[in-house]
């Protein structure tokens, strides 16, 4: 995979991770976010707490943890399969 842009859409198990970065500071360290939508529409909204030294390693971290995301919501399934909310989730 590559790391080198600053947005990437990654598709697991059906789902659409829309990864971008978020920000940037002076002493070159940079934060990402992600967008988690299945079936067209935003389930989740991921967003790093924390600061990368490269930006391919902040959207590699946003895109496991989103990716842990799916996969615990298709380990527990909630009552209705339909979600009407976007859950917010942070990475730290």
């Amino acid at each position: 995979m590559e790391y080198d842009r600053d947005s990437k859409r990654l598709f697991y198990h059906g789902w659409e991770i829309r990864s971008h970065l978020t920000s940037a500071s002076f002493v070159g360290t940079v934060a990402a976010g992600a967008m988690v939508y299945f079936e067209d529409a935003c389930q989740c909204h991921i967003i790093s707490c924390r600061q990368f030294s490269t930006g391919g390693d902040a959207i590699h971290a946003i895109e496991i943890k989103a990716s842990l995301w799916i996969d615990e919501r298709e380990n527990h399934p909630r009552t209705s399969t339909r979600i009407s909310h976007v859950e917010p989730s942070l990475l730290s």
